[in-house]
């Protein structure tokens, strides 16, 4: 985190959204209901999702930063993508439902009627809301490396974007005589909300599957370890999403000449520069071997293990042989 506010921004966030966006989804139903806008109260499930997603980012945030145990010897981190699969998975579900009514109802040829102008001043005010709360979020979220709180700004910087089309839908239903223009706004928002609960899911599963890191921070890696003094080469490099952090494991090539202390301390050095240049690290496991292609550090003891091995099948056929029996 860069600043020491961050801290304060980490533990509030949940809640700050949980009650903003509780707030702006009653204010959206209860001017939806009385101005007649069926956009607006579609919109409140944009608020709705939002709730949801705050309360999973307080629970998220909660078990993710768990310390290990002997159930859990790689952490909890993955607990933040089980929610946001949650999260997509009730998106998909309720926003197919609404399509199909809101379709329904839209090609039905029944009469239309333009909400009131109430409704317009709503959507501005809740448009200038999300636009807040985006910003908050995304701030947050780029410092802690959380995939909750990425979902939550990503879903206010959408929330505007609805707010904004329903304000549009209001004054075209107003000025352009177009009262069916509302209900277009909200099966629009529906295929909206099915298809940010697709691109959520799709990142949760990606996360719980253990997908690598971007390519441009394995590339981030690989230079740094290159650069480190008596770094011959820089090999299998793997990363993996766990929660908010990445970890990372490689191996590197040193000169074969070394001793096993020495190559040990340049995988040190290697270790601490990654852990201080690449934000968001979490366990980083760097091996070294020998630059000729065998491994420095346990060349020794495999040669010990291979030569204990043949001495043991050299006995074991010598006693089942019948003349290592007879002897």
């Amino acid at each position: 985190m860069s600043y020491p506010q961050c801290v304060v921004c980490y533990h509030s966030v949940g809640w700050i959204g949980l009650i903003a966006n509780l707030a702006i989804s009653i204010l959206k139903v209860f001017v939806g209901v009385i101005a007649g806008s069926q956009a607006l109260l579609v919109d409140a499930l944009y608020s709705a999702k939002d709730v949801l997603t705050s309360f999973l980012i307080i629970l998220g945030l909660k078990f993710s930063k768990q310390p290990l145990d002997e159930q859990h010897q790689f952490g909890h981190g993955k607990a933040e993508f089980l929610f946001s699969l949650c999260v997509g998975l009730s998106m998909m579900t309720i926003t197919g439902v609404f399509v199909y009514f809101e379709a329904d109802k839209l090609l039905s040829g029944a009469p239309h009627q333009a909400p009131h102008m109430i409704a317009l001043w709503a959507a501005l005010f809740v448009v200038a809301a999300n636009l807040f709360l985006w910003y908050y979020t995304r701030c947050v979220a780029h410092q802690i490396n959380s995939p909750m709180v990425s979902v939550l700004s990503h879903h206010q910087k959408s929330d505007a974007y609805s707010s904004l089309a329903v304000a549009l839908g209001i004054i075209g239903s107003h000025y352009l005589d177009l009262p069916w223009l509302d209900a277009v706004v909200a099966v629009g928002e529906c295929v909206d909300l099915f298809h940010l609960g697709t691109k959520i899911t799709w990142e949760a599963v990606k996360g719980l599957m253990d997908a690598s890191a971007p390519q441009e921070l394995v590339h981030k890696i690989r230079e740094l370890s290159a650069s480190v003094s008596g770094v011959k080469s820089v090999e299998d490099v793997r990363t993996r999403r766990v929660g908010q952090e990445i970890w990372v494991s490689l191996v590197v090539g040193v000169d074969p000449e070394l001793t096993v202390e020495q190559g040990k301390e340049i995988s040190l050095w290697v270790e601490d520069l990654l852990v201080r240049m690449v934000p968001h690290l979490g366990d980083v496991s760097v091996h070294f071997k020998s630059d000729s292609g065998s491994v420095a550090e346990f060349d020794y003891i495999h040669k010990e293990i291979v030569q204990l091995r043949r001495q043991l099948e050299e006995s074991r056929q010598a006693v089942e042989s019948p003349g290592g029996a007879s002897r």
